[in-house]
């Protein structure tokens, strides 16, 4: 899967949906194999929805509309 600058997304990036799913846009990827998504303002809250339908182009225009902020590793390092 791909963001909508052509990034490829993997484990443990932060993406910025630019809708609002319960009041968030902000989710963490866990693990991309098992399609594990994560609430950003909280990592141990799952997305409780279709992963793939979230991350699928847009019906109607065929855009990807959600993109890649961040990775989650590279923001545990600037921390330390």
């Amino acid at each position: 899967m791909k963001d909508k600058n052509d990034v490829q997304l993997k484990s443990g990036d932060i993406i910025n949906i630019h809708q609002t799913v319960n009041g968030e846009n902000i989710f963490v990827m866990l693990d991309l194999k098992e399609l594990d998504l994560r609430y950003g303002f909280d990592a141990s809250y799952k997305y409780q929805y279709s992963v793939s339908d979230l991350l699928e182009t847009n019906l109607f225009g065929g855009e990807v509309e959600w993109e890649i902020i961040g990775n989650i590793n590279s923001f545990i390092k600037t921390l330390r």
